[in-house]
């Protein structure tokens, strides 16, 4: 390769185009994904200061056939109808799945619509409020799903098969399937249309002798019961395979918690488990709808209802970590010691499921007790007096309550988790108490909240909770949870934006008239995603909340490899996020690099930046070279019709970043190796070998480079200051650091060689630093 190497120019196209769309974000699954955080730490539009009354609101409103339970899914670039659209999937209770336009660029109609037929009426699973009143007055078991039972646990979608798996409840009067009957749905994510052979009907038996008393299982088999069962958890899908959960209707008896397994790509069952089979009673899983949480060794991890225990057979009131290899089966748990009076109670700790902390071993649980326990999740524990098996625990929900309070009391549906750099933050709002934060740090946390809010009010704690933010970056961080405004439902719900750090209230639908959610919905979380907010109601709505179309607005800006925020260096590709700031037609540019593009121009201190790409909500450029030495620049977009929008950056001498393969600043590096082919898992370079990294924000070069020109293949000028690399932890030689041959400037090259004595691997650690400053993202790449 030499010292200087080849670029080929497909790479420098990806380099460039493909940034228009990493900073976007799908939603595939229940609360974002298989940790179950209800987090997007990939939200580079909505951030503290443009989140207010002024420029945030009501875009419009999807209207939909029942009420929402499921959390709306997300998926970007889908080409339905002829024309590709980020489409939102939502899923009702009166059976039906809708696909629509996110942006509702032309209409608010659905892009297609699929109805599963008539679902369950509530009102057969009536039961004796006053069995000795004349006549006897009937109640339901709950007061929120009143008319209609069909479509309840969050549908996934599988991008790679083009499939949106849903399940639906239906009673059909005649035929085999005579009486209650879920069903099992893989629907083309363009069209609607069955897939893979679909529908199937969720079945199923296990050795058991069932609930004593309530149940005759005959020869020994437990079937699964569909009238008995709600399916409310979202759905999981993990190598291969859907999970689908089931807890109670109500705790209207016999039930049990049941969990199936069907082949994604056949749709046929392919294991099955039941968590008090055997003359055991209960031990729903219905985590408060939260998905099935599952980590790369799929294990999948689940709380539990009150039910029998015993810790062999029956496992009520716990948290269970079950293997998938070779069928469905529990290979550890965790019981709290108090499992027994919670259980006189009702007080599950399984109201909601588990979150599994990322980059750690460790899970949390919280349930209605509002007993914050903090697990090894390679080692639960099982039971032991006093808890002493946990990593920590204490009284998250309200510290105020005796033990016997806590015990019969109703604390905690729901939860979110910031995965923040300075320290992870957990996200409650209890029943009866204020909006409260609990920060973590070295895997403890303080025990002492971290914030909380004390206007914000809410009359059951059964909110809906999201966080986004872009990764740890502290003015990027938001809190959005719904609020029941009456003392029960039904009844109008409030959607509140909280500064992630301090809980401050930044926006609610009540301030500005317009904005309103009709009725609340229990356990709805809010989807996030590229600028937007989906918001369920229980009014047949989905209302969509984003930057306000008639206020034109930078966002932020950000570097443009590792979409971190902050600062800009001289010759730094960034991209500035925002709304009405481009053209309306994308722009970009090709083999030459304007200073305009669709009639608009970006400035610092008045020196035109050349400019890659110009959309209405996004525009790439290049920082120029003259804002080298000082403290601080000013931004100015200059718009066709002469209007101007301006934010002022701060200006570091170096500022690196590495570009990855996605181009979403993370993962696979865009490395070329020796025999310039791009670096891979399975095309891994050797060790000793050389290969070429490539980065912006390495500030400025010796001789000067040019604004806008591309760098010249013969005595390309080289980065000012020094360049240290590490692979895998050591360092590596670098063999030539300066601009990129054939590309424009800014974009640099750096060949360095890959230490002959480090550990092989598909995802080595790949680190920059240019002079004293350290580059904003580590990327990997692969060693052989």
């Amino acid at each position: 390769m030499g010292t200087r190497g080849a670029f080929r120019r497909p790479l420098f196209c990806l380099l460039l185009l493909t940034s228009t769309l990493s900073a976007q974000v799908d939603v595939l699954t229940a609360n974002y994904d298989n940790n179950r955080t209800n987090a997007n730490l990939s939200e580079f539009v909505l951030n503290k200061s443009n989140v207010n009354p002024a420029h945030f609101g009501k875009l419009y409103a999807f209207s939909i056939d029942g009420e929402a339970y499921a959390q709306p899914l997300y998926l970007r670039g889908v080409n339905t109808g002829g024309a590709t659209h980020n489409v939102l999937y939502a899923a009702t209770m009166h059976n039906s799945v809708y696909a629509f336009d996110a942006d509702a660029t032309g209409s608010t109609a659905p892009l297609w619509k699929v109805n599963f037929g008539t679902p369950v009426n509530p009102h057969d699973f009536d039961v004796p409020a006053d069995p000795t009143a004349n006549p006897p007055s009937n109640a339901l078991p709950y007061t929120d799903i009143l008319t209609e039972i069909g479509i309840l646990g969050t549908p996934v979608i599988d991008p790679d098969t083009g499939a949106l798996y849903v399940v639906h409840y239906s009673y059909t009067g005649s035929g085999a399937a005579k009486g209650y009957a879920y069903y099992l749905h893989a629907l083309d994510l363009t069209t609607g249309a069955e897939k893979f052979g679909g529908p199937v009907l969720i079945q199923g038996t296990v050795n058991g002798s069932g609930w004593a008393g309530l149940e005759t299982a005959p020869n020994n088999q437990l079937a699964f019961d569909a009238g008995q069962h709600l399916q409310r958890p979202g759905l999981l899908l993990l190598y291969g395979n859907i999970y689908i959960a089931f807890g109670s209707h109500g705790d209207i008896g016999p039930w049990h918690g049941w969990l199936m397994a069907y082949d994604a790509a056949t749709l046929k069952q392919t294991s099955i488990y039941n968590t008090s089979a055997d003359n055991a009673a209960a031990a729903s899983i219905w985590q408060g709808g939260r998905g099935l949480a599952a980590d790369g060794a799929a294990n999948i991890y689940v709380a539990t209802g009150n039910g029998s225990w015993d810790g062999t057979q029956a496992y009520g009131m716990s948290v269970l970590r079950l293997a998938t290899q070779g069928g469905i089966s529990v290979a550890d748990y965790f019981t709290p010691a108090e499992w027994d009076a919670l259980n006189d109670n009702d007080t599950d700790v399984g109201s909601s499921g588990p979150v599994l902390i990322p980059g750690t071993n460790l899970l949390l649980e919280i349930g209605k007790e509002g007993q914050l326990f903090v697990l090894d999740k390679t080692n639960l524990g099982h039971i032991a007096t006093s808890n002493a098996q946990v990593v920590q625990t204490f009284q998250a929900g309200n510290p105020a309550l005796t033990l016997p309070q806590r015990e019969n009391s109703f604390l905690v549906f729901n939860n979110a988790f910031w995965d923040n750099l300075g320290g992870q933050i957990l996200y409650l709002w209890p029943f009866g108490e204020k909006p409260v934060a609990y920060r973590m740090k070295n895997g403890q946390f303080q025990t002492t909240p971290y914030a909380t809010n004390s206007t914000a009010v809410g009359q059951l704690p059964m909110t809906g909770m999201s966080v986004s933010a872009y990764g740890s970056l502290s003015s990027s961080g938001i809190l959005w949870a719904t609020s029941l405004d009456v003392s029960d439902v039904p009844g109008a719900g409030t959607l509140h934006a909280f500064d992630a750090l301090n809980l401050t209230e930044l926006w609610n639908s009540k301030m500005t008239p317009g904005d309103a959610i009709g009725n609340f919905t229990k356990f709805a979380n809010p989807t996030v995603a590229n600028g937007k907010v989906f918001q369920a109601d229980s009014s047949g709505a989905i209302n969509v909340y984003g930057l306000l179309p008639n206020v034109p607005q930078i966002a932020s800006v950000v570097d443009a490899a590792s979409y971190s925020g902050g600062q800009v260096a001289p010759g730094e590709m960034i991209t500035i996020f925002g709304t009405s700031i481009g053209p309306a037609l994308p722009a970009a540019a090709s083999e030459n690099v304007p200073t305009s593009l669709g009639g608009m121009q970006v400035t610092f201190d008045g020196t035109p930046a050349p400019l890659l790409y110009a959309s209405t909500g996004q525009i790439n450029a290049v920082v120029p070279f003259e804002v080298a030495g000082k403290s601080s620049t000013q931004l100015v977009i200059t718009q066709s019709d002469g209007q101007s929008l301006s934010a002022t950056v701060p200006v570091f001498a170096a500022n690196p970043s590495i570009f990855s393969a996605n181009a979403s600043g993370t993962g696979q590096a865009a490395v070329i190796n020796v025999d310039h082919t791009p670096n891979s898992p399975s095309n891994p370079a050797a060790r000793g070998s050389a290969i070429s990294i490539y980065a912006t924000g390495a500030g400025v070069t010796n001789p000067p480079s040019k604004d806008g020109v591309l760098t010249g293949t013969t005595n390309p000028p080289l980065i000012a200051q020094t360049v240290t690399v590490t692979i895998g932890g050591q360092p590596a030689q670098v063999l030539y650091q300066g601009a990129a041959p054939g590309l424009v400037a800014g974009m640099s090259q750096i060949n360095v060689q890959v230490p002959a004595n480090i550990k092989p691997g598909s995802a080595v650690a790949l680190t920059l630093e240019v002079g004293s400053t350290k580059a904003r993202n580590t990327v990997t790449i692969a060693v052989k």
